[in-house]
């Protein structure tokens, strides 16, 4: 019953869902959680859809036996116009109608750039803060088993390990946040809609969930039904349980991983490198990846450059050095280190690279370099502009010369690939509409010279520009920040 609006009572339609199914319309282990030796508050994220409707009433229906009290929380993403702000006075006369504090916010209006990973960003923010707020020890999530299946196949186009594949999990926690619970994960939608309408209970019905230009709805409506029709199973069911799998492979690795390489989950700038070449590559990119939480560096550390970082500590080179957010990492024969690194605005300032090597910024992002020999077609491919410049250029370089890779700093000028002149390269964004952060982040290539030879985005310099005779090109490439 979606989007239905005439009023309801809502005391008695959580008591008639939570009759559909019982104690087991909660996830077990949640609820052996929720009903420990103390009472505890609970932030409820409510959008109004039809799962986290469910989930609400469910945990308002056993609210008094668990020994729980809820406070329910909606944010607005502005998504939808008059629509979204309905989704929320929805939930507020719900939340009224079951006693439970309300907390709301919206997107500010100025948000650039919004998508939906800034969605998700701004959500989860919100709901920290309002759970802080409140003295909530844990926020609840209605994710459910079909969003399983989802989250998979997009952490499987990333290339996640198994942390990354046993998620959503139903509980998450962490150091310095609530605790996230998923009370309703081991259920399906078709499940949950049915309680629903068997009891009547009207949910709002996101339209952008329609959306197939949102990826997660394309896998939802296209991908998932036609895997699961090709092997002629629920496809999602299965997942459900590999996620369950990974969850305790995962854990375990983690347990190992504890007791072989302990510095690594200490605020130890220094680890032993002889203990982590001869740890399984498993604990050792596992201890890393602690290492990296446990100094707040996790979100500079993207997966290539761990995988780089990898390459680096099982390499014979005895010494190297490498950037991550506001340090280096510094490896010789027998440590891996962490030294404070120069920061200029929000871009490391990482010095030179030359040829062949490939350098981690401190934005998470991959800048890497290699000579390459031109043929007739690879160079008539560069010519004619069949290179994306937001991620690649061909340059004609020395071989032997080192290059330096920074920031943008006022007054910077730049003359790309077939411009008359050279102009500030502030100019350039401007034309360009790239928004100001966005520009902090972007690396520069400058040759030993000074002269700026790419920007992500831009052709090469036009004094930089591979010609008929050219033999030789260093070729550039960078890959932006992509999660672990």
């Amino acid at each position: 019953m979606p989007n239905e609006s005439h009023p309801h009572n809502w005391p008695e339609a959580a008591g008639c869902v939570y009759g559909e199914l019982g104690a087991h319309s909660l996830h077990a282990n949640v609820r052996e959680l929720l009903a420990g030796d103390s009472s505890q508050r609970v932030l409820v994220a409510c959008s109004g859809g039809a799962d986290s409707i469910f989930m609400l009433c469910q945990l308002w229906a056993q609210a008094d036996e668990l020994d729980i009290e809820l406070v329910v929380a909606h944010y607005n993403h502005r998504w939808r116009g008059e629509d979204s702000q309905l989704d929320a006075t929805f939930v507020q006369e719900l939340a009224q109608q079951l006693n439970c504090p309300f907390v709301t916010a919206a997107r500010p209006e100025n948000e650039a750039a919004f998508t939906e990973t800034t969605a998700r960003a701004l959500r989860l923010d919100f709901l920290r803060a309002a759970a802080q707020e409140h003295s909530c020890q844990c926020i609840a999530f209605g994710h459910q088993q079909d969003d399983v299946l989802e989250t998979q196949l997009q952490r499987l186009a990333r290339g996640s390990g198994s942390d990354g594949l046993a998620a959503p999990r139903p509980i998450h926690f962490f150091e310095a946040y609530p605790t996230h619970v998923r009370p309703v994960l081991h259920l399906g939608a078709g499940a949950i809609r049915m309680a629903l309408n068997a009891c009547e209970i009207p949910w709002r019905e996101d339209i952008s969930n329609q959306d197939l230009g949102i990826s997660r709805n394309a896998l939802r409506h296209n991908v998932i039904p036609s895997l699961s029709e090709a092997l002629a199973r629920n496809a999602s069911a299965g997942a459900a349980r590999s996620r369950f799998l990974l969850e305790e492979e995962a854990d375990a690795l983690d347990g190992l991983a504890r007791l072989t390489l302990p510095e690594a989950f200490s605020d130890s700038v220094t680890l032993d490198r002889v203990a982590l070449r001869s740890a399984p590559r498993a604990l050792t990119r596992r201890a890393l990846s602690a290492w990296f939480s446990a100094h707040h560096l996790i979100q500079s550390m993207s997966a290539p450059a761990m995988d780089l970082l990898m390459a680096a500590v099982y390499a014979l080179k005895r010494k190297n050095r490498l950037s991550a957010g506001a340090f280096y990492i510094e490896l010789d024969e027998a440590t891996v280190r962490l030294v404070s690194a120069q920061v200029a605005g929000q871009f490391l300032v990482s010095g030179s690279i030359e040829a062949g090597e490939s350098l981690m910024l401190s934005t998470g992002a991959l800048l890497e370099t290699e000579f390459v020999e031109l043929d007739d077609a690879l160079r008539s491919t560069i010519m004619t502009g069949g290179v994306n410049a937001d991620l690649e250029a061909y340059v004609a370089v020395a071989a032997e010369e080192a290059l330096e890779v920074r920031g943008w700093q006022q007054g910077d000028r730049f003359r790309p690939l077939g411009a008359p002149g050279t102009k500030k390269l502030k100019d350039w964004f401007i034309d360009r509409h790239i928004p100001v952060m966005e520009r902090k982040l972007l690396p520069l290539v400058v040759s030993q010279s000074g002269e700026i030879i790419w920007v992500p985005g831009f052709p090469p310099a036009d004094t930089m520009k591979i010609g008929t005779a050219t033999k030789w090109a260093l070729r550039l490439t960078y890959q932006p920040r992509n999660p672990i």
